[in-house]
């Protein structure tokens, strides 16, 4: 008996949803809705998260925005929440994408040697010096600029398209400190904004620096899970609370909003 032939996932898992003029689409049409047509290009959106919200939920939640990037040949890097790692977060894309899509077009900045050797891990651990302190030796410093440019590089591909860039605060909150940590999201949030990119920002609970980036978004989250579901409201823009489900006539990892019952 012959074995089924292996599914590509490029070949039924997402239909890319077309970015409107200026805005990058959620890949959830009924997000896109309540944003007014999708975010905006070279905006900072802001996800703010509490003890309730897992990485399964994240993934309900960001996957349609990672994926419509990654199908419309968009690039993405990323600082991911603490408790995640890259070899995990691959392991979970590669469901609905093709391995050769993500290790050409992902890279994930790793702090702390996880994961070493991997072609869409950057690490920026330095042996010799660690490369986030400010008096790091400038061999070093250098060394880890070259590999976030190549990084980038790798995100935007051979036609510089703009690509998606995803921090989990609490990362650099943990390592820098509040101050610092803000002053490197002010200077990144300006870069996204010239570059054209979209800013998916993760703020878990006791980031230190929390006010200072809520004021550089420009779109606004606040997500929690209950007996219902996971939720999510708008703070900016404003909108009720809507639960975030798989969408049940076209399976995962489409997502539908659908108001909280009162």
């Amino acid at each position: 008996m012959r074995a089924p032939a292996k599914q590509n996932p490029d070949s039924h898992s997402w239909k890319p949803v077309p970015d409107p003029e200026g805005r990058f689409s959620s890949g959830i049409p009924d997000f896109d809705h309540l944003l007014g047509g999708g975010f905006r290009r070279g905006s900072l959106a802001l996800f703010e998260t509490d003890e309730t919200v897992g990485l399964e939920d994240l993934d309900l939640l960001l996957f349609p925005t990672y994926l419509n990037a990654l199908y419309q040949s968009r690039g993405i890097v990323a600082v991911l929440p603490a408790r995640d790692s890259p070899h995990d977060f691959r392991v979970r894309m590669i469901r609905f994408v093709t391995r050769r899509r993500f290790d050409s077009r992902v890279r994930i900045f790793d702090y702390a040697g996880e994961d070493e050797g991997l072609s869409y891990v950057v690490n920026l651990r330095d042996p010799d010096s660690d490369p986030l302190q400010p008096n790091r030796d400038p061999k070093a410093k250098k060394r880890a600029i070259n590999k976030a440019v190549a990084a980038e590089r790798a995100a935007e591909g051979g036609r510089k398209r703009p690509f998606v860039e995803v921090v989990a605060f609490e990362v650099f909150d943990t390592l820098l400190g509040s101050e610092n940590a803000l002053k490197l999201f002010f200077q990144g949030t300006k870069r996204t904004r010239q570059l054209g990119n979209l800013g998916v920002g993760i703020l878990g609970p006791g980031v230190g620096c929390a006010a200072g980036i809520r004021r550089m978004a420009d779109t606004e989250f606040r997500v929690h899970r209950d007996d219902v579901g996971l939720l999510i409201r708008g703070v900016r823009p404003a909108f009720s609370t809507h639960v975030v489900s798989s969408d049940r006539s076209m399976g995962p990892p489409n997502v539908a909003f659908v108001p909280r019952p009162s």
